[in-house]
């Protein structure tokens, strides 16, 4: 039981570095793009930000409420960008 634990734990522990290596990979790419340093956490909601936009914009919803949901999800993206600092 011990070892399967211990096991588990390793196995998250690469998966958590695994994910942590991506996204700076991904913050050094925006960063090379825009010319500054930019932060993983900025990158993150940046992409969560053109996520929200591409869902809204390109989807085809018939149902105006679920389109009203993903213009406030769209805004709610914005807004987390603006509290956090990205300009």
């Amino acid at each position: 039981m011990k070892k399967e634990l211990s096991i588990r734990l390793s196995l998250l522990g690469r998966v958590k570095l695994f994910v942590a290596g991506w996204a700076d990979a991904y913050a050094n790419l925006f960063s090379l793009y825009l010319g500054e340093k930019v932060s993983t956490g900025h990158v993150m909601r940046i992409t969560h930000a053109v996520v929200a936009f591409m869902v809204l914009v390109f989807s085809y919803c018939s149902n105006p409420l679920l389109s009203m949901l993903f213009l406030i999800w769209f805004v709610l993206t914005l807004l987390d960008c603006k509290k956090s600092g990205v300009h």
